[in-house]
């Protein structure tokens, strides 16, 4: 490997808490310590990582004002088009000496592709998303474009790299696979010192009873619509043994909270599942669990996946969804076909009825995180990709 230290300008769309802008922290951190000189360009300054990555460089804006989250419609990150703008990204940079641009995520393309052409340098972006959020953050003719004009593609799954490929014609050699990580040591440090009892008590779960939970923005695409079917397909199998249900990140407000309401109540499931309002305490919720489930209808690589196999929770999951069929494959957990509910509710059966299979799959959902889905492989993988670029 060369023994050059690369300057790179990261691009971001915001500084939200979301995976793909925690994966570009913990690398710009690393980055850092290493040597790399860096600065963060945002399409919007705005988002509770924002302190974070002001911490690590100098963090700029072509817009300053605070941002406001997507509602399930498609707002493009910045209109940087034509003259004016490339003058005034110029401008921006003018005394920078940057070696590439690295965009995160398909909502940055844009401002990438403005910014590559102002700046005349390589481009790689890394993609974080799958079809239905690759069609909701870009435009067709933002994605052909950053597809044709990026020197490299990082893919954060292998899912990500197969729907690049087949959906949009991007050359598999183009692509490398760079898997997401956690932060494997830190939340060992914060389960270790997790008192479970305590939890169930804090957010008022019972303490005698099997425990399944999900975690995520209650959105379409994490289907918490479909994890409330499960709940009453479960409970009219009838079996014995009492289960109760969590999702993690749900806010108690507005009009889709009270849908899923109004379903819970016809549906006559309400006292079965209970809903906690977004936390820094997920960790040690889903340590509390005994069972976790993704139930996305597509989820590129989802870390809070990661989290609860570290926690050493057996995972169920759909087939065709993304990241979770790559890392459950039948041996961190069970999979089922896309959408068969009726098959997910026997799975969280057989899980309870069968302990010391739903120990195993734990117990190699752990070894995988610690041993190939971590922060040590992905960021080795990342330098050597840089370093060939």
């Amino acid at each position: 490997m060369s023994t050059h230290k690369p300057s790179i300008l990261f691009i971001s769309h915001d500084a939200n808490r979301a995976g793909a802008q925690l994966f570009l922290l913990n690398i710009m951190k690393d980055f850092k310590a290493k040597g790399f000189a860096m600065q963060l360009l945002c399409g919007i300054k705005w988002g509770p990582l924002l302190p974070d990555f002001e911490a690590v460089c100098t963090v700029r804006a072509m817009d300053n004002e605070p941002g406001s989250k997507l509602k399930g419609k498609v707002k493009r990150a910045l209109g940087l088009e034509g003259k004016k703008e490339q003058k005034a990204l110029s401008e921006l940079f003018k005394e920078s000496q940057f070696d590439f641009i690295y965009a995160n995520t398909i909502a940055s393309a844009d401002l990438a592709l403005a910014t590559k052409s102002a700046l005349g340098i390589p481009l790689i972006t890394h993609i974080h998303e799958l079809e239905f959020s690759l069609n909701l953050y870009a435009h067709q003719a933002s994605r052909q474009a950053i597809f044709s004009e990026s020197k490299g593609i990082i893919a954060c799954s292998n899912a990500v790299k197969e729907n690049l490929v087949e959906k949009h014609c991007v050359p598999a050699e183009k692509i490398e696979v760079i898997h997401s990580f956690i932060d494997n040591e830190g939340i060992l440090t914060r389960i270790a010192k997790n008192d479970k009892k305590a939890i169930k008590k804090a957010f008022g779960l019972p303490e005698n009873c099997f425990l399944v939970g999900a975690c995520g923005n209650a959105e379409w695409r994490k289907g918490l619509d479909i994890y409330v079917q499960l709940v009453a397909a479960y409970q009219k199998k009838a079996w014995p043994d009492p289960v109760h249900f969590v999702w993690i990140g749900m806010r108690k407000e507005g009009a889709y909270y009270e849908n899923v309401a109004y379903d819970l109540e016809k549906l006559g499931v309400g006292e079965q599942i209970s809903f906690i309002e977004p936390t820094p305490k997920a960790v040690e919720i889903i340590d509390a669990l005994d069972l976790f489930v993704v139930s996305s209808r597509e989820d590129p690589f989802p870390l809070v996946m990661l989290e609860a196999a570290i926690c050493e929770k057996p995972i169920l999951g759909f087939e065709k969804t993304g990241g979770c069929q790559e890392f459950v494959s039948d041996e961190a957990g069970l999979l089922s076909p896309y959408l068969d509910i009726e098959n997910m509710a026997c799975n969280i059966h057989r899980m309870q009825s069968e302990p010391e299979m739903a120990a195993e799959k734990a117990r190699t959902g752990k070894r995988l995180v610690t041993e190939v889905y971590n922060f040590k492989e992905s960021v080795e993988k990342l330098k050597d990709y840089i370093s060939r670029i």
